[in-house]
């Protein structure tokens, strides 16, 4: 692989929001389109009946590319707190979660560390 290859894919950050309604993900990947505008993929969901009635839930994966950074001009807000799975590299997965900082409440969980890669659960809750 050469060194523009391992640059790129350093700075690309995968996200998994499980069991998340429409509107909570559109929120979250509001901010990550805002923020990283480069970001080649966010908001792809496969149904899952939320059982309740209510908006259904769904299983949303994307990814982030933190190599630029823009200005969030749009902050949507949760309606209920948030999973978030996030996977790649150390610093790039420290941006993606002081990113979502910025705007909810985050409690991060370290799931899986290595030297290359770390695996982050957060809790994202609107403040």
């Amino acid at each position: 692989m050469s060194t523009v290859q391992n640059e790129e894919s350093a700075s690309l950050v995968e996200i998994e929001l499980p069991d998340c309604t429409a509107s909570n993900a559109a929120a979250v990947f509001a901010v990550l389109r805002s923020a990283f505008p480069r970001s080649p993929q966010l908001g792809d969901g496969r149904e899952r009946d939320g059982g309740d009635g209510g908006e259904k839930r769904r299983f949303w994966v994307g990814t982030v590319d933190v190599s630029t950074h823009g200005e969030v001009d749009c902050a949507l807000e949760l309606k209920e707190p948030t999973e978030a799975d996030i996977s790649g590299s150390p610093d790039s997965v420290r941006q993606v979660q002081e990113t979502l900082s910025g705007y909810y409440d985050v409690t991060a969980e370290p799931r899986v560390s290595g030297d290359q890669e770390v695996e982050v659960r957060l809790r994202l809750t609107q403040r």
